[in-house]
C-alpha cells in the first residue's frame, strides 16, 4: 500500500470503541482514525468532536464505499456484525470485528468466506490473545515448566443492574452472557490446552425478564481425561480471574482476558519455587492486536490467530445450550 498508515473508520459510537480501540490505535506507529459512521447524525458528530475524528458519515455503507477508509472497525451489535462485515469486504475494507465474531459457527464461516473472497483480513478482537503476558505464559506452558496441564478454572462475572437497557439484556441484538462474558473464559481456555475440547456440560439460568442467559456454569472435557471449569455471568460480581492446574505447578492468572498497561501472573511449583511474570507494555490492551493487524495488511504478515479461531468458541456456545436444555454431556469433537 502507499500510505504508510491504515487509515481506520469506526463502526457506531459504542462505548468500547471511545474506551479502548480509539486510544489503542493512538498509541500504535502504522494507524490513523480518520471516520465515525452512526445511523444517528448528531451522535456521531458528538463522538467525533469528543475523540477529535474529522469525518462523520450518517450511515454506514457511506464510509465503508469511501476511498479514504482502508480498515473498519465493526463495533455494532453482535446480530449486526456478519451483515456490515461482509459489506465492508466487498468495498475491499479490512475488518477488526468486536467479539463474538457471530451469532453461530455457521454465521462466522460466513464472514470468513465473504472476506477470503475479496481479498481482506478479518480478525476477531479477543485482543489479549496478542498481548505480551498471553505470548509468555504460552511459551511457559509449551515449555513444561508445570507439566501436562491437567485441569484449569476459569470465570467472568459482573452485575448488570435491573432493569436496564443495555444492549447485553436484549436478545433480539445478540444479547446474554455467554456472548458477552462467557466468550472470555472459553476462548482462553482453548488458548490454554492448545486443543478443542471433547465434550461440554453445562447449566444455564434464563432470565425470564429478558430471556437471555444471565449465568452459567460448564464443565468442558479435553482429551486424556483433562477437565476445565468456567464460571460466567452478569447477575453476580465477581470479576475475572484464571487458574491453570498442571502435574508439577499451577499458573494464576488475575487478569487473563483485559491485561491493563502493567500485569502479571504467578507460577507455583511443587518443588517450592514462585514466580511472577510482570508486564509493563505502557499500553492500552488492544494496542499489540492493532499493531499486528497493521503489520499484517501492511508487511503481508501472517496473521497469529485466524478468524477460524471464533468457530470453536460458537461450537462450544451451541453445545452449552443445548446440554443444559437436555441435561446431557454433548460431544462437541
Amino acid at each position: 500500500m502507499s500510505n504508510p498508515k491504515i487509515r481506520w473508520g469506526i463502526l457506531s459510537t459504542a462505548a468500547i470503541a471511545q474506551s479502548s480501540f480509539i486510544p489503542a490505535t493512538r498509541q500504535t506507529d502504522r494507524g490513523e482514525i480518520v471516520a465515525v459512521a452512526s445511523r444517528n447524525r448528531d451522535r456521531a458528530e458528538a463522538f467525533a468532536q469528543l475523540n477529535e475524528i474529522p469525518q462523520v458519515f450518517d450511515d454506514y455503507a457511506s464510509m465503508l464505499a469511501s476511498d479514504e477508509i482502508d480498515a473498519v472497525y465493526n463495533a455494532l451489535p453482535n446480530t449486526m456484525h456478519a451483515e456490515w462485515t461482509k459489506f465492508a469486504a466487498e468495498q475491499g475494507k479490512h475488518v477488526f470485528c468486536e467479539k463474538p465474531l457471530a451469532m453461530s459457527p455457521a454465521e462466522a464461516q460466513q464472514m470468513i468466506d465473504d472476506c477470503n473472497a475479496a481479498g481482506v483480513l478479518l480478525l476477531e478482537a479477543f485482543v489479549f490473545l496478542y498481548h505480551p503476558q498471553t505470548l509468555k505464559l504460552r511459551e511457559l506452558l509449551d515449555s513444561g515448566i508445570i507439566g501436562e496441564l491437567r485441569q484449569s478454572h476459569a470465570h467472568l462475572t459482573f452485575h448488570l443492574e435491573r432493569p436496564t437497557d443495555n444492549i447485553r439484556a436484549n436478545k433480539e441484538l445478540g444479547g446474554g452472557g455467554l456472548l458477552d462474558a462467557g466468550c472470555y473464559p472459553i476462548t482462553f481456555t482453548r488458548f490454554a490446552f492448545g486443543q478443542e475440547p471433547q465434550s461440554v456440560q453445562a447449566d444455564v439460568f434464563i432470565d425470564p425478564m429478558c430471556n437471555v442467559d444471565t449465568r452459567a456454569a460448564l464443565l468442558l472435557g479435553f482429551s486424556g481425561s483433562r477437565f476445565a471449569t468456567i464460571q460466567t455471568g452478569m447477575d453476580a460480581i465477581g470479576g475475572p480471574k484464571a487458574f491453570l492446574f498442571g502435574e508439577k505447578g499451577v499458573i494464576e492468572i488475575p487478569e487473563p482476558y483485559h491485561p491493563k498497561a502493567q500485569s502479571h501472573f504467578t507460577v507455583r511449583t511443587n518443588d517450592g519455587n514462585e514466580e511472577t511474570f510482570h508486564f509493563d507494555t505502557g499500553k492500552q490492551v488492544f494496542a499489540p492486536a492493532i499493531e499486528h493487524f497493521h503489520d499484517a495488511i501492511l508487511d503481508g504478515t501472517p496473521l497469529r490467530i485466524g478468524a477460524e479461531n471464533a468457530i470453536g468458541s460458537l461450537n462450544i456456545i451451541d453445545a452449552i445450550f443445548e446440554s443444559a436444555q437436555s441435561g446431557q454431556r454433548i460431544q462437541v469433537s
